[in-house]
Formats: C-alpha cells, sequence, structure tokens
C-alpha cells in the first residue's frame, strides 16, 4: 500500500495546474496532431496530483465517471479513454504516469472489446507526442511515420465536452437523442445495419503487437504491486443477438482463448460483462449498440467493486 510519506512525496513532485482559467478541459476548440491521445495527456499534466486509479478503452469507456469511482473506492481517478483504444495506447499512457509519479499504487480499469485487439496503424497521438512515443522503440516509430505518412490534424472537441478528470460529458449522441422526433429503436436499427458486416466472423486477425502491449502494460502495473482489471464491454441484446448471428461469437472465443493463456504470464483479474444481465443493465441505457450511457456504465462500476475488490485498494 502507498504510504503517507510516498504520497506525499508524489504530491510534491506532481506539477499540475488544475482549476486554470486556460485549463485543456475548458477550451471549445482543441486541434492537435496527437488528437483526443494528447488531449487526455494534456488534462493528465494538469491535474492537482496523480490519479489513484485509470480508466482505460475506448469510446465506449468514456462515460466511466471518474467521480463516482471516487466516492465508492476513495481513489481519485482518471478516465483516459480514447478512440479506438489499443493496448498500446494503455502501454504509453500507463508508462507515463508510472514515469510522473513512480511511487504512485496506480490501479488500472481496463475495458475492452474484441476489437481492442488488432495490429491497426499507431495513432498520430503515439507516434508524435514525445509524452507517449516515448514508451516506444525508435524503430518502430520510424516505421509506422514512414508507412502512414503525413498525420492529419484534427478537432478533438466540437461538440464534444470533457471533465477535468477526461469524463465525456457531451457528444453528438447526446445532441442526437435531444432532437425532436428522436426514437432510440430506429437509431439501433440503423446501427445493427451499419456494423453487421464488421462483426462477422472472417478469420483470426493480426494481433501479435496488441498482445504483446496488452501483456507489457499487464506487466507494468503487476511491476508496481497492482493486479489490474480487465472487463470485456456489453452489447444491447439486439446487437447481440445480430452479431452472434453472423459468427461474432467466434470473436470472443478467440478473445477468451488468448485471454485464458495470457494470465499464465501476467496477473490481472477479468470479468465478462457481454450480457447486460451480468451486471442487471437495462437496454434503454444505450445510446447505440454498443455504447453505454453513464446510468449502465454506473452499474459495470458496481459489479466489477462487488466481484473484484481487490483491484480497488
Amino acid at each position: 500500500m502507498l504510504t503517507a510519506t510516498l504520497l506525499l512525496a508524489a504530491l510534491l513532485a506532481w506539477p499540475g495546474a488544475a482549476g486554470a482559467s486556460d485549463a485543456t478541459w475548458r477550451l471549445k476548440s482543441y486541434r492537435h496532431v496527437g488528437f483526443d491521445r494528447s488531449f487526455k495527456a494534456d488534462l493528465i499534466d494538469e491535474l492537482p496530483a496523480p490519479p489513484r486509479l485509470v480508466v482505460f478503452g475506448g469510446s465506449r469507456a468514456t462515460r466511466f465517471e471518474p467521480s463516482y469511482f471516487a466516492d465508492h473506492t476513495g481513489l481519485s481517478a482518471f478516465n483516459c479513454a480514447v478512440q479506438n483504444c489499443r493496448p498500446e495506447d494503455a502501454y504509453a499512457f500507463s508508462t507515463y504516469l508510472f514515469t510522473r509519479a513512480p511511487d504512485v499504487e496506480l490501479q488500472c480499469f481496463f475495458a475492452i472489446q474484441t476489437a481492442t485487439f488488432a495490429d491497426k496503424p499507431m495513432h498520430s497521438g503515439l507516434l508524435y507526442d514525445p509524452r507517449l512515443s516515448a514508451a516506444f522503440p525508435d524503430d518502430l516509430i520510424a516505421r509506422q511515420k514512414a508507412a502512414q505518412g503525413r498525420p492529419r490534424i484534427k478537432e478533438v472537441l466540437g461538440v464534444n465536452r470533457y471533465s477535468e478528470r477526461g469524463l465525456l460529458t457531451r457528444n453528438s449522441y447526446d445532441l442526437r437523442r435531444a432532437e425532436p422526433g428522436y426514437s432510440f429503436g430506429r437509431h439501433l436499427d440503423v446501427y445493427i445495419r451499419r456494423l453487421t458486416a464488421a462483426h462477422r466472423w472472417t478469420g483470426p486477425a493480426r494481433q501479435a503487437r496488441s498482445r504483446a502491449y496488452f501483456e507489457r502494460t499487464m506487466h507494468l502495473f503487476n511491476e508496481h504491486g497492482v493486479v489490474p482489471l480487465v472487463i470485456v464491454m456489453p452489447y444491447h441484446p439486439r446487437a447481440l443477438r445480430a452479431f452472434r448471428a453472423v459468427g461474432w461469437q467466434k470473436k470472443v472465443d478467440e478473445l477468451t482463448t488468448y485471454l485464458r493463456d495470457a494470465r499464465t504470464r501476467c496477473s490481472f483479474r477479468l470479468l465478462d460483462l457481454v450480457d447486460i444481465r451480468k451486471f442487471r443493465g437495462r437496454a434503454d441505457w444505450f445510446y447505440d449498440g454498443a455504447h453505454v450511457t453513464r446510468e449502465n456504465s454506473r452499474l459495470i462500476i458496481r459489479r466489477t467493486l462487488s466481484a473484484a475488490p481487490e483491484c480497488f485498494r
């Protein structure tokens, strides 16, 4: 456990600047080659003290509230979920957090899905933001930059808004739901039609690099005396049935087999929450077939707290 002396040392060594009028989370526009990775890194830099719990995951994890974790665990939390998160993202941010506060016993909540493990081109934030690129070998960074060419500079905010601890508080989903005549049923129909092909089983995907960085991330936390919690995120029941009908369950089985094998090499707790009945979730607390609202996110947190309390100490 983190002693009072070590905690005080970590606080004194953390040059945060939270509350400033020009704080990153207060901005209305944020255009950066590192996109949401650099945005989240800037938010971390402005925290008044190092977090004690970090949330990793893709867009489906952006509604996990740091304040809800803090209220129920006493741990100051930061939501580090980013679009299309890969294990490389979790490794880069973990390395950065531990570099800045090596004596903090940082707990880890990693929300994954079958698409998390895929050897896709690395995000520009990992390549061009020195806070994150430092986690990777120079030759890997060079190869990725050469293969991808000149990076785009994107707008992170637009309609999106975040809290100072990384929580997504508003995006296009919220605006759409507020439109006159909005129908969740029709929206879900469109979502299922649009994404069924992507969930079809087409054979094993290339996952060597992503798996390697997942295990490096787990080892990094293990070296700091922490057992991370890994959860497999849920789907809306209708979407789950539609995707299973085209062979998506084979992707889940492949993921489950890999994670079972990975646990022989590194330590982490695993909770499969694909079916909302496993956390008493509600089908109307989704934005679409996969993205949960704040209400379902809270139910997921409550389930993890009861199932794996050792991951929140």
